[in-house]
């Protein structure tokens, strides 16, 4: 440990609890940015608990009462902070300073430790990796508002008619129900072979148009994610790519569509093995916006607890991707297993159907179930995806989505009536035929032919 660093964290320290002490007023802000962590020294490390648990209490935060909740063993200590703190108008700057000495005071020490735990074994040394992550991650203070700053900055909002960067996901329908935000945690469940896979990547694939995702993967590989995406985009069979059976029209389809293969900021992760700290840690320095994890049963506990059930690990698991939203507003798109229900019963799924973990349903910001109504007609491919949980708007509506599994593409099915949702999609559909005859130059125009032989189809 650096004596200097020591010495510049010792320092902040009596800058902000000597501010306390001399300013009542500055007590509340200051506890709002600090914990008992930022103080390394311990006798400090008690005078701010002290100070923190008085004015829980709604008492007084004198230096007499300070000392006495202490035990009276603190009036010198007390005496000295008030001293050589002149003035409190510097509080937050001082505790701004503070929370980067202690931030620099933790990872040396941490630092120590790896190095130390390397020797070891590699588990060891990950453990470590892992609380440096958590260390460097952790939200700074908490942010209080009251209703006339809310009220305000709702006029505001709505005053420069600017929406909050919503996600948009690709789906006719889905996006008029669902309002995505950054940081936000979407759970999207399915039975085996439901299609979660496929539905993910066209949705991800989508949003990387214009944001930078990262696809974790805990099955597959990016060679077979790829081959989906191939299918999706050119409309080449996959079971033609599969068996390499590509003929030259299918090549001319997929060189066609070179720009939407390339051109979204998209990267597959080989995830196996990786803890959601270890997701975290590399969705930051990746810059992801979007973090795709297919699928949530599948990532392992942390290193630091050995787990009794799987229940318990994968609610682990479930709240540390919420947690890694929430601090660092990276929004996570997890996809999840469902439980089958009873054979011998016709029921769908619903919140209680995510498997080994009723935590799943409560963390979701928006939970999406995949599933076929039948899933004894193998020739029905017709989906539904229902919106279980929806915090911001609507729940309980469910889409039909018809699934072509040779392209691996998922297209809405349009209720009998609903014309604002044809009009939409046959608008979309319009879009896309225009965009494939300018890329084909050797598009052939067929015209209606003028003659007396009606029966003729030209």
């Amino acid at each position: 440990m650096s004596a200097l660093t020591a010495e510049l964290a010792l320092e902040s320290q009596i800058a902000v609890l000597g501010s306390m002490l001399i300013d009542p007023e500055v007590i509340g802000p200051l506890l709002q940015q600090l914990t008992a962590d930022d103080f390394i020294e311990g006798a400090y490390r008690n005078i701010f608990l002290a100070i923190k648990r008085l004015r829980a209490q709604g008492k007084d935060t004198d230096p007499i009462t300070v000392n006495d909740a202490l035990g009276g063993n603190y009036r010198k200590i007390l005496a000295e902070l008030m001293e050589v703190t002149p003035t409190s108008a510097n509080a937050m700057e001082y505790a701004d300073i503070l929370r980067r000495r202690a931030l620099q005071y933790h990872l040396e020490a941490l630092g120590e430790k790896l190095a130390e735990a390397a020797a070891s074994g590699l588990d060891d040394a990950q453990a470590v990796v892992d609380k440096i992550n958590a260390l460097t991650c952790q939200k700074p203070g908490v942010r209080i508002t009251n209703l006339r700053q809310c009220y305000e900055a709702f006029l505001d909002r709505h005053a420069e008619e600017k929406q909050p960067p919503y996600f948009t996901w690709g789906a006719l329908g889905l996006d008029e129900h669902i309002y995505v935000e950054p940081g936000d945690f979407i759970v999207l469940g399915g039975y085996p072979s439901a299609g979660k896979t496929a539905m993910a990547l066209q949705m991800c694939v989508h949003i990387a148009e214009q944001r930078r995702v990262g696809y974790f993967y805990y099955e597959n590989n990016d060679r077979k994610l790829f081959d989906r995406l191939v299918a999706l985009k050119s409309k080449v069979p996959l079971g033609k790519i599969k068996r390499f059976d590509l003929q030259e029209a299918d090549f001319n389809l997929i060189v066609s569509v070179q720009d939407s293969l390339i051109s979204p900021d998209l990267e597959f992760i080989d995830a196996s093995g990786m803890t959601a700290a270890d997701v975290r840690a590399l969705a930051l320095s990746r810059h992801y916006e979007l973090v795709v994890v297919d699928y949530l049963q599948k990532i392992p506990g942390s290193r630091e607890r050995h787990w009794s059930s799987d229940f318990e690990r994968v609610s682990e698991v479930s709240g540390d991707l919420q947690n890694l939203g929430r601090q660092t507003g990276v929004t996570v798109l997890a996809l999840s297993q469902l439980t089958r229900p009873d054979q011998s019963k016709k029921s769908f799924p619903g919140m209680h159907s995510f498997r080994q973990s009723g935590q799943i349903e409560m963390d979701a910001d928006v939970a999406m179930l995949l599933y076929r109504e039948d899933e004894t007609d193998s020739e029905n491919q017709i989906r539904t995806l229902k919106i279980a949980k929806n915090k911001e708007g609507e729940a309980g509506m469910a889409l039909s989505m018809d699934f072509y599994g040779a392209t691996q593409t998922f297209s809405r099915v349009i209720p009998a009536g609903d014309s604002r949702a044809a009009a939409s999609h046959y608008a979309a559909e319009g879009r896309k035929a225009r965009v494939r005859n300018k890329r084909d130059p050797d598009q052939v125009e067929i015209k209606e032919l003028k003659g007396e032989q009606k029966d003729l189809p030209f």
